[in-house]
C-alpha cells in the first residue's frame, strides 16, 4: 500500500485509496443482487465463470489471423490468452498457456504446423544469420579495421540471400517439375537445377537447437506436438480453429523438463473439448473462448481476453479473470490513475465517474470510469462524441475470481453508444456473474461440509 500511495499528493488522494481499498477488501462479502438477464443477451463463460453479454460478438483471438479492428497491439489490456496450471519442475506458475484463432482453414493449420514443427532448413539459415550476429560481436571500433569488417558483413549478407533463394527456388522448382511433366514436357534441366541446390543446401550445417529439436505424436487425430528446448507446442484442429498451447516456462535440463512435461501435456489435452459460442459446460472445468477443459476446480488460471460486438467495433472490452488474490494489486492503479487533473483543461471537458462500490454477482467490487469530451477552441462548445473509459473490478474471494474489466472507446467518425448506455451495460455485466454450473456444485457440496 506504501508504494502505491506516496506517488500521489496530497491527503484528499490518500483517503480517496484508503477508501477504494477497504472496498475492495469487502468484495468477499456476499450481497444481494435482484439483477435480471438484459432482453436479448446471452450468457456466455470465460475461467470459472459465467456471466450475460450482448450477443454478436467478435472475440479478439491471436493465432494465426485476426480480421478484428486493429488497436494498439502493446496496450497491456490487449488480452488474448489463458494460462492455466503450473510448470512441474520449476514450481513457477504456469504450466501452458493456449490461445485460439478465430475460424480459419486447414490449409492455415498445415502452415501452422509447419511453423512449429522442428525443420531443418531453419536451423540451417539460423546457423547463417548467427555468423552475421557472430562477426558483429567480434568487432573491436578501437583495434579492427573498419573496411574490413563492413565488406565482412556484407559477404555474410550475401551468402545469407544466396542460400535463401535456394531454398525459394527449391521449392519453386518443385512446382514447376510437377507441371511440366502433367504437360508432357521435359523436366531434365529443372532436375538437374533441383539437385543442385538441394546439395548446396543439405551440406549446410544445424544449430544445437535443432539436435534438441523432436516432433512427437500426440495420439488424437488433427493434432501436431513439437518439443524445442524453450518450449513444448501442441497445435490441435477442432471446429474450423486452430488451438495452440505452449508449455512451459522451462528452466532445466531437456530430458527433464521433457519427461515431467509430455504426461502432463497429453492429460490436459485429453481434458480440452472445443464448445460452440454461449454454450455452458455443466462439469467442473475452466472456460476460454470456444474451449473448455475440465479439471478438478483447484488448478491455477489466468484468463485475458478481449472482443467487441459487432456493431459497435471501436468499443474495445477486456477482461481478466484469475484464482490469485495477488492480481488483486492491479486494481488501484487501475483505479486511480484517471483520477488525477486533466493536463489539458482548456481542450478537454473530462467527467469522472466514481470510484463507487457496485455489485459484481454475489460480491462488492469497485466501479470508476472517466468520460473525454474535446473542446472546440474557436467556439468554446463541446464537441457530439465522447469518449470514455470504464473499469470494475474485485479481489478474489472463497468461491469468486479477482475480475479486472475495461471498455474503452477508440477516437473515430463513429460515435460510440452513450456513457450512460454504457454504464448501465457494464454494471449488468458485472451483476450477472456467477460460478459455472460445475463450480457452484462443488461449492455447494463445500458449503454442506462445513
Amino acid at each position: 500500500m506504501p508504494s502505491i500511495t506516496k506517488r500521489l499528493n496530497g491527503a484528499t488522494n490518500l483517503a480517496l485509496v484508503s477508501a477504494i481499498y477497504l472496498a475492495l477488501c469487502a468484495s468477499s462479502v456476499f450481497a444481494t443482487n435482484d439483477y435480471q438477464t438484459p432482453e436479448g443477451w446471452r450468457t456466455e463463460c470465460l475461467g470459472r465463470s459465467q456471466f450475460d453479454m450482448p450477443p454478436h460478438t467478435v472475440w479478439h483471438l491471436r493465432m494465426p489471423f485476426d480480421n478484428s479492428v486493429s488497436y494498439v497491439t502493446d496496450d497491456p489490456w490487449f488480452g488474448r490468452y489463458m494460462d492455466y496450471g503450473t510448470e512441474p519442475v520449476s514450481g513457477v506458475y504456469k504450466l501452458v498457456r493456449i490461445r485460439i484463432s478465430p475460424e480459419t482453414t486447414r490449409a492455415a493449420f498445415d502452415n501452422a504446423v509447419g511453423v512449429e514443427m522442428p525443420n531443418k532448413t531453419k536451423a540451417q539459415m539460423r546457423v547463417l544469420r548467427n555468423r552475421v550476429n557472430e562477426r558483429r560481436e567480434r568487432f573491436d571500433p578501437e583495434k579492427d579495421d573498419r573496411e574490413q569488417y563492413i565488406e565482412d558483413l556484407m559477404n555474410l549478407d550475401a551468402e545469407n540471400e544466396r542460400y535463401s533463394d535456394m531454398i525459394s527456388d527449391i521449392t519453386r522448382f518443385k512446382i514447376f517439375i510437377d507441371f511440366d511433366k502433367s504437360k508432357g514436357r521435359p523436366t531434365e534441366e529443372l532436375e538437374a537445377q533441383l539437385a543442385d541446390y538441394e546439395r548446396q543446401i543439405a551440406a549446410l550445417p544445424t544449430d544445437e537447437r535443432y539436435e534438441h529439436e523432436r516432433a512427437f505424436d500426440l495420439g488424437i487425430p488433427d493434432a501436431a506436438g513439437a518439443w524445442h528446448p524453450d518450449k513444448m507446442v501442441a497445435l490441435l484442429w477442432r471446429n474450423n480453429r486452430i488451438y495452440h498451447f505452449e508449455f512451459g516456462p522451462k528452466n532445466g535440463e531437456y530430458e527433464s523438463n521433457f519427461d515431467a512435461l509430455e504426461p502432463l501435456a497429453r492429460d490436459l489435452l485429453a481434458r480440452f473439448l472445443p464448445r460452440a459460442e454461449f454454450e455452458i459446460p455443466q462439469e467442473p472445468g475452466v472456460c476460454l473462448p470456444f474451449g473448455f477443459i475440465a479439471d478438478s476446480g483447484s488448478e491455477k488460471y489466468d484468463a485475458y481476453f478481449s472482443w467487441h460486438s459487432e456493431g459497435t467495433p471501436y468499443v474495445l472490452n477486456n477482461l481478466k479473470l484469475s484464482n490469485s488474490v495477488g492480481d488483486a494489486l492491479e486494481l488501484l492503479p487501475m483505479l486511480t490513475k484517471r483520477l488525477m487533473g486533466n493536463p489539458f483543461p482548456n481542450a478537454l471537458n473530462i467527467t469522472d465517474l466514481g470510484p463507487r462500490r457496485i455489485d459484481i454477482g454475489s460480491t462488492r467490487g469497485t466501479f470508476a470510469g472517466r468520460a473525454f469530451q474535446a473542446i472546440n477552441p474557436e467556439s468554446d462548445q463541446l464537441t457530439s462524441h465522447t469518449q470514455y473509459v470504464l473499469n470494475a473490478g474485485a479481489v478474489a474471494g472463497k468461491y469468486t475470481p479477482t475480475l479486472l474489466f475495461k471498455q474503452q472507446t477508440f477516437a473515430n467518425d463513429q460515435p460510440p453508444p452513450p456513457i450512460e448506455q454504457a454504464e448501465e451495460d457494464v454494471l449488468n455485466m458485472m451483476r450477472s456473474f456467477r460460478p459455472l454450473p460445475g463450480m457452484q456444485a462443488l461449492y455447494d457440496e463445500a458449503e454442506s461440509r462445513r
